[in-house]
């Protein structure tokens, strides 16, 4: 009797936390037979998985594919920017860009891929055309001294899009220690700030497979509606939390402002006769106290 021999697969996963990749794999169940090694590089993971049988290798990719559903872009030598074309021709999207930076960041990742040409313009028909460059300029409506690059990226992001007809349109803020990514669609625009030293063309790469596939972001990446992102000077930015210490002093001036009512009413009530208080609170209470047996009218 032969032995059967291990099968494996490997995913690729984006956006996903290591530690949750391990809980997932720890929560195999022993009769699979099945265990996987991982190793992430930045944001992206993969996942080798071995079982003892098909079934169990099947069950152990399932379980997978539905933890990580939305940050699972392919299986194998399946590439990112690869899942990117496929999930923009699967759903019909087309993609350009709104400035150069941009496209730096994209074009030379998407230029050698089979179909594309087919869903990305590669900037012929946006900021790289003669007339459609200025055009979106024009369209983003952007004051002369404006130099927040935040700002021109996103109205340059909404204006491209609008000008040129496309479902996305993905602009980049560059700015001295990170860059801002910023990915225009019709319900709003997704932004995530990547530092210095990460890759941001994945990033952009994977914000545009989620928004393509209308899958949920990765954590980190903020919303900003349509009617918000129209604003000019409505850009995301940190809430302001309230201090502990502030609400416990609110908390403090209402009741000293109780306490300040109750006194004037006191003083009012007892003619300014503080130690007469107890007696005509007792008198006030047996008074309108209905005895047992009573009638109330």
């Amino acid at each position: 009797m032969t032995q059967q021999q291990e099968t494996g697969c490997v995913l690729r996963l984006f956006g996903a936390q290591s530690t949750a990749v391990g809980k997932t794999v720890e929560n195999f169940p022993p009769q699979w037979r099945a265990a996987a090694q991982w190793k992430s590089r930045g944001a992206e993971t993969l996942v080798a998985l071995q079982a003892q049988s098909p079934s169990g290798l099947k069950k152990a990719a399932q379980a997978l594919r539905q933890a990580f559903s939305a940050d699972l872009y392919g299986a194998g030598e399946t590439t990112l920017p690869a899942a990117v074309v496929e999930a923009l021709e699967r759903h019909d999207k087309l993609l350009i860009c709104a400035d150069a930076a941009a496209g730096a960041l994209l074009e030379a990742r998407l230029e050698n891929l089979p179909g594309a040409e087919k869903v990305f313009d590669f900037g012929a028909v946006s900021y790289a055309n003669p007339k459609t460059g200025p055009l979106i300029e024009k369209r983003a409506r952007l004051p002369k001294d404006c130099t927040d690059p935040l700002r021109q990226a996103l109205a340059r992001a909404q204006a491209a899009r609008r000008v040129v007809g496309a479902d996305l349109s993905a602009a980049c803020a560059e700015r001295e220690n990170d860059c801002v990514l910023v990915l225009s669609c019709r319900k709003g625009c997704f932004l995530r700030t990547v530092p210095a030293g990460e890759n941001p063309a994945l990033w952009l790469l994977d914000i545009i497979r989620r928004t393509a596939a209308n899958k949920p972001q990765a954590e980190g990446t903020g919303f900003l509606p349509a009617r918000r992102a129209a604003k000019k000077n409505a850009l995301p930015g940190p809430q302001p939390g309230r201090h502990p210490l502030r609400r416990v002093c609110m908390t403090l001036l209402v009741l000293a402002l109780l306490a300040a009512l109750a006194a004037v009413g006191a003083w009012e009530y007892t003619n300014g006769n503080f130690y007469a208080l107890p007696e005509q609170l007792h008198t006030l209470l047996t008074e309108h106290v209905p005895r047992p047996g009573a009638t109330l009218v």
